[in-house]
């Protein structure tokens, strides 16, 4: 007797490397799938657009085209929330405090 198994295996749809230390949450935009927002022990917060193409800026080299938006303000950003009833409105707690911020306008 044969047993055929098939063994799917998952690929990355994107990387998103741009944290210089551990990323401590991510939050996925409610209404917009393809935006999302990190946040680390780097003191970054980080908005993403997955929707943009993966390749590097020509003139920043650095920088990744599908990041849009980048605070560094806190220390040690432990949670990020999008406002459910406010477009674009973000929250973030961290060691220093807390932060609400509008980096997008939905």
């Amino acid at each position: 007797m044969v047993t055929e198994a098939v063994v799917e295996v998952a690929r990355a749809v994107a990387e998103l490397k741009h944290h210089s230390a551990p990323v401590s949450t991510v939050e996925w935009h409610p209404s917009e799938g393809s935006l999302l927002v990190s946040g680390g022990k780097d003191d970054a917060i980080l908005q993403w657009d997955l929707a943009v193409e993966g390749r590097q800026l020509r003139e920043w080299e650095d920088v990744p085209e599908q990041l849009l938006f980048v605070h560094r303000g806190q220390q040690e950003v432990k949670e990020l929330h999008w406002h459910p009833q406010i477009p674009g409105l973000l929250v973030s707690t961290a060691h220093s405090g807390f932060s609400i911020l509008k980096p997008i306008s939905c």
